[in-house]
């Protein structure tokens, strides 16, 4: 793929153990690994893709979701232009934090986009219903709900490429 045309910083925000780490290897490397490692502070990723025949690069910042990082990740914030807010569809407390990361997010940077992922659908101790993120991600202002599974690759794909795709016709309109 010849080079990007535009490239795109965008976070993984939420509680830790919601599966972050794991959506972003699943998208990147099309991995899953079941041991669980804290993220520490972030780390980084890249992915390049065609998205209405141009060239893109979506710079994935995996943000550490334990507290203990809090003041750490604010240097992360700056400049990205959209987050995927992920929670645990089978932890009701990560759902509910899920307003807290988004603020925190939004307080940083502004005019950012926002979608909001229910990740270990493939889970059947589920504690969210599909209905109640609906709700969450219209209260918040999110751009689209989705509930994805990094372990079977479900709506991953489709998760990235749908805020991709977002932010590459804002980036379109604003030079026109």
């Amino acid at each position: 793929m010849s080079s990007p045309q535009f490239t795109f910083k965008i976070l993984l925000i939420g509680s830790g153990g919601v599966g972050k780490t794991s959506l972003v290897n699943q998208f990147v490397h099309s991995t899953f690994t079941k041991s669980y490692l804290h993220t520490i502070g972030m780390q980084p990723s890249q992915k390049y893709m065609k998205i209405q025949n141009t060239n893109i690069c979506l710079s994935i910042f995996d943000i550490a979701g334990d507290k203990s990082f809090q003041k750490l990740r604010e240097m992360f914030y700056r400049g990205s232009k959209g987050a995927l807010v992920t929670f645990d569809l089978t932890n009701k407390d990560s759902f509910y934090e899920a307003e807290t990361w988004l603020t925190e997010a939004k307080n940083k940077v502004k005019d950012q986009l926002f979608i909001l992922v229910g990740n270990k659908n493939d889970l059947k101790n589920r504690m969210v219903s599909k209905e109640e993120g609906m709700k969450m991600a219209k209260k918040l202002k999110c751009v689209k709900y989705i509930e994805t599974s990094a372990l079977t690759g479900d709506f991953v794909d489709e998760s990235f490429t749908m805020l991709g795709t977002k932010l590459l016709v804002n980036a379109k309109k604003k030079i026109r």
